[in-house]
């Protein structure tokens, strides 16, 4: 009767092309939302269609007079030739006590089955659709995460992406069950209109309709305006809240409640007013649409006593145009959460349409181990208008421990990030192995490529768990063994339960030195052929540098090994110095041979000479 294609292209018609890039999410919810229109329809039927006829001829046959209980329970236009249908004498009352259960059982069971399907249909939406952006999310390159905040993200996967329910079930099933509401409820006063006398001027009241489809449409354009500073100012909430959440240190040490505290309130206030304003228009609809329909049901009150209607027959009209308004009031409720959506798709779409600017081309080849030799050719990189990098062309061969050294902003951690790439140039090319990174696979050139940061992300898992993300196909004895090498054998075996100990949220748990350590037995279990330390002792203390700076030093033989470091110390065992000014390399060679001729690094090197001493 309503098959999926059917229901797909009925969906297609009412929903605009920014709604309907979302039905294939549907395709796992087919068979759900075609029993919540089938049980829609039927809840529909005996709301507008059997309410009327209990008010109008059931109860009048079992409690009326002599003549009412003798009156026809239903009459056919002349027309059509057909005879008025009676009940049996005596079988009225009978008739009666088992027509209110058996239409009301039929009506609460479909409501039930109809709603249920559209709450399990609506939660698989969301999952497919969330499970869609942060897939998204994980293609796209690094620079994107630089333009929104972790809040504004945040609120995009779990908050705008309700959006999509509001539209391809709750209100989509709406838009398929409440004009059969609506039909059923229509059909009944047009038949009792036709078989009673005057009845045709009654038709007159439902004139009131176009007035609310007017209303409906000037409070949904007030709607839409405000629901987009609604999802703006969410966002910036969850912003503060999760940099308060994410420096709770900072804010104590530097006496910066009072200060968050005054932020997150000036934000919650704007919310609550755009929110109050929202309420406004949203919430006057419904009483705007009623008061147009009781203007209705007067004009049709007054035009059925000047012709004479029975008490019955007037009651059970007046309830079936009370079921015809209600889905006219339901369906401008539609579009007032079709606008509140509008605001969220439109801030979801800015990630499921953000470009992939670090794509596999179609013709990827895949990459199997390499040796590790690294060579930039004329690269030139900028983050915006202004380049970073410019015209740098320098060959690291396989094995070579090459140190980056230079002021902020002089390109060194651009230079590192253009190997896995992170990045693309925007022009000359990156090469491992005499290979442009941009024809192999980058799960693969990644898997030949290990990184030791200087804030080392940990996951609240176990400690066993955070070093085999270095290799996940590791055993629990390679995972003891990168632990043995990188040094964090004895703490871990201190810990209350050992490797199944659980970290924290990024590595709360654990003091800094023990987070690196971790994170160096990830790279030994990596056993990747280039090895990229960005920074990676520099948040240490000295104790803790020396111990970590000597299970580096192990980790580096063999690897290429790239070094951006600003405290020397981590850069006298390296075999090269590139330095680096003004997203040049300005000077190239062994630490003496730099130390000599570019005055650059000589000063550099004697500041933090002076500043141990």
């Amino acid at each position: 009767m309503f098959p999926p294609g059917r229901l797909r292209a009925t969906l297609g018609e009412v929903l605009t092309s920014r709604h309907r890039r979302y039905l294939p999410h549907l395709r796992g919810s087919r068979t759900l939302l075609v029993s919540a229109v089938l049980f829609g329809m039927l809840y529909s039927a005996t709301s507008a269609f059997g309410v009327p006829f209990l008010l109008s001829r059931v109860l009048p046959a079992a409690f009326g007079d002599a003549a009412e209980r003798a009156a026809p329970l239903l009459t056919f236009p002349a027309w059509t030739g057909w005879p008025p249908l009676t009940l049996p004498v005596g079988a009225e009352t009978l008739f009666a006590v088992g027509f209110l259960p058996v239409v009301f059982v039929i009506r609460g069971a479909a409501q039930f089955a109809a709603s249920y399907s559209v709450n399990v249909a609506g939660m698989r939406v969301v999952e497919s659709v969330r499970s869609a952006a942060f897939a998204r999310i994980q293609s796209l390159h690094l620079g994107y995460f630089g333009r929104f905040t972790t809040g504004d993200l945040l609120q995009r996967l779990t908050g705008d992406v309700l959006s999509v329910r509001l539209v391809l079930v709750d209100v989509s099933t709406d838009l398929v069950i409440q004009p059969f509401t609506l039909l059923f409820a229509a059909g009944w006063v047009l038949w009792s209109c036709l078989t009673l006398p005057g009845g045709l001027w009654f038709l007159l009241a439902l004139a009131v309709i176009p007035v609310s489809v007017l209303l409906v449409r000037a409070i949904g354009r007030a709607l839409q305006a405000r629901a987009r500073r609604a999802a703006a100012n969410s966002a910036s909430l969850g912003g503060i809240v999760v940099e308060n959440l994410q420096s709770p240190r900072e804010v104590r040490a530097y006496g910066l409640q009072a200060r968050e505290q005054e932020r997150f309130g000036a934000a919650s206030r704007e919310g609550l007013r755009i929110q109050s304003k929202i309420a406004r228009y949203d919430k006057s609809l419904s009483p705007l649409l009623e008061v147009a329909a009781a203007c209705g049901v007067a004009c049709a009150v007054w035009v059925g006593a000047d012709a004479g209607m029975r008490y019955q027959d007037l009651l059970g009209i007046v309830g079936a145009m009370y079921f015809a308004y209600e889905p006219v009031k339901k369906l401008g409720r539609v579009s007032s959460l079709m606008s509140l959506a509008d605001a969220g798709l439109g801030r979801l779409e800015e990630v499921m349409d953000a470009p992939v600017e670090v794509a596999d081309r179609p013709d990827a080849r895949p990459l199997g181990r390499i040796r590790g030799d690294v060579e930039f050719r004329g690269v030139s990189f900028g983050y915006a208008s202004e380049d970073v990098l410019r015209e740098v062309s320098v060959t690291i061969p396989a094995g070579q421990s090459v140190a980056l050294v230079g002021p902020s902003g002089a390109g060194k951690s651009t230079f590192i990030n253009l190997v896995p790439r992170f990045f693309d140039p925007r022009q000359g090319a990156v090469l491992v192995d005499g290979t442009d990174v941009r024809a192999v696979r980058q799960a693969d050139l990644r898997a030949n490529v290990a990184l030791v940061s200087q804030e080392p992300v940990l996951f609240d898992d176990s400690v066993l768990e955070n070093i085999r993300l270095g290799r996940p196909a590791a055993t629990d004895a390679e995972v003891r063994e990168a632990a043995r090498l990188a040094g964090a054998l004895p703490f871990i075996e201190g810990l209350p339960e050992g490797f199944a100990t659980r970290v924290g949220e990024r590595g709360s748990r654990l003091s800094g030195g023990q987070r690196q350590r971790v994170a160096v037995a990830r790279a030994f279990l990596k056993d990747a052929p280039v090895l990229i330390l960005d920074e990676a002792t520099s948040a240490l203390d000295a104790e803790s540098e020396k111990g970590v700076r000597d299970s580096l030093a192990l980790l580096m033989k063999g690897r290429t090994t790239l070094i951006v470091a600003h405290r020397f110390s981590t850069i006298r065992d390296a075999a090269r110095i590139l330095v680096f000014e003004g997203g040049r390399i300005v000077a190239d060679g062994t630490r003496e041979a730099v130390y000599r001729d570019n005055a650059l690094f000589r000063r550099l090197w004697d500041e933090q000479a002076q500043g141990a001493a």
